[in-house]
């Protein structure tokens, strides 16, 4: 079994996701520095501040302009996921790497969920649900997405009805011995 990456589209959609953030959090922060800095520069009738808002206001948005264009495809090769028939293995992060094992046996539930900037990309994520965490496998094609959590669901009802005939198998051999 070799480990699956995410849909290539999820590139387009981090990007996407960036350029908002630049939109409607980086160059407000940016124009706020820049008044503020203004305002320190006429009270002191000195330059120096406002250059100084200028070079803070530029370092803002050339962090973000990078994370949009040098981001997503480091990402894309960083995550990656395994659905082997006792388990499920995801890796991602770039700074900070996880490598995260989901026993088949751990798991509760598996649901696909879609976010708004997901939807016209056609990307969904397959939440697995377990007695302590919920762990993601995102950016997935959605038909790819709904794939994974139907055969997800039937190897937890396999385990469940494994488990109950056991338990079944106990009860009955406990309650012959009575």
């Amino acid at each position: 079994m070799e480990f699956q990456r995410v849909d290539k589209k999820a590139k387009t959609k981090w990007r996407f996701s960036r350029i908002i953030a630049l939109i409607f959090a980086v160059i407000p922060a940016a124009v706020a520095v820049l008044l503020v800095f203004s305002a320190i520069a006429e009270d002191e009738g000195s330059r120096m501040p406002m250059m100084i808002g200028w070079i803070i206001a530029g370092i803002l948005v050339l962090i973000q302009l990078l994370s949009i264009f040098i981001y997503p495809p480091i990402e894309y090769i960083q995550w990656a996921y395994l659905i082997a028939p006792d388990r499920i293995e995801i890796k991602k992060g770039i700074f900070y790497r996880t490598h995260t094992v989901i026993p088949i046996s751990r798991i509760q539930h598996v649901a696909v969920t879609q976010g708004v900037l997901q939807r016209p990309f056609r990307l969904s994520t397959v939440q697995i649900h377990t007695a302590g965490d919920v762990m993601e496998i995102q950016e997935l094609g959605t038909d790819v997405a709904e794939e994974i959590c139907s055969r997800l669901q039937k190897r937890v009802n396999v385990k469940v009805e494994q488990k109950n005939a056991a338990q079944a198998q106990t009860d009955s051999e406990a309650g012959s011995e009575v």
